[in-house]
């Protein structure tokens, strides 16, 4: 049972990597601030945790950050807890990170610097570093979770390249439909999107709500030993929208 539990870190932080893709449609205005709260359950079973992710922007510059901790058995076998936090700029063309990092009780943040002008991240980690390379309109794992609600109107990529502390990677993309789905806070309208790493290890389906900006209230993923990691939203709040951007 503990190994089990240690694993659903990195789990959870995979989730972030397929949430949101940029150059979608229109979606209306981006919120200046909100939070989204999860129940995240594995296969089938009763609640293990909870991810409480918040956000802010001015129309120039950004800040966000997501907290995962383990709750009731799960907490009792593996105290699971980190935070991820993102910020960076709101452009024209969507925003750009400029700094992204992860925090773990007990070790070494883990931290990714985007050098726009030489189109490289440069990730730090246990006092040791490394470079990948970006392109226009590559992410990191929150930022990746608005896009969307810029409303560029560019089409769905077939790819994206999203950039952790660790490294960057891509999956490809694919719209499944719209439904219905029940949720701890609700019956919600959703568009549902299905995100395959390439490397074939994770599949995930995100389902975003047509009637509230288009945020993501719930997060399937399925491993490749069939494992089934559960993120549902229990609860939404928004501020005030905001288009004003950066050219």
């Amino acid at each position: 049972m503990s190994r089990r539990i240690q694993s659903v870190a990195a789990r959870l932080a995979l989730l972030a990597l397929f949430v949101l893709m940029p150059g979608w449609a229109l979606a209306g205005p981006w919120p200046a601030s909100g939070e989204i709260v999860y129940q995240i359950t594995m296969s089938g079973g009763p609640p293990i945790g909870e991810a409480r992710h918040s956000w802010s922007h001015d129309g120039r510059q950004y800040r966000m950050q997501t907290t995962v901790r383990t709750v009731g058995l799960a907490a009792w076998v593996k105290n699971l807890h980190y935070v991820q936090r993102s910020e960076g700029a709101v452009t024209a063309a969507g925003l750009r990170p400029a700094r992204f990092s992860v925090e773990r009780e007990g070790k070494q943040a883990e931290l990714a610097e985007f050098d726009w002008q030489r189109g490289v991240v440069v990730h730090t980690r246990k006092g040791r570093t490394r470079e990948s390379a970006v392109q226009a309109n590559d992410q990191d794992v929150l930022s990746l979770w608005h896009q969307i609600a810029l409303g560029s109107g560019r089409p769905l990529p077939d790819r994206l390249k999203v950039v952790t502390g660790r490294k960057a990677a891509e999956s490809t993309l694919r719209w499944e439909g719209e439904e219905f789905v029940e949720l701890p806070l609700g019956r919600v309208a959703t568009r549902r999107l299905t995100a395959r790493a390439v490397d074939g290890s994770l599949q995930i389906e995100v389902w975003f709500a047509t009637e509230q900006h288009m945020l993501p209230v719930r997060l399937r993923m399925t491993d490749d030993e069939g494992g089934v990691l559960d993120q549902r939203a229990s609860e939404l709040r928004v501020a005030a929208a905001m288009n004003g951007m950066d050219g």
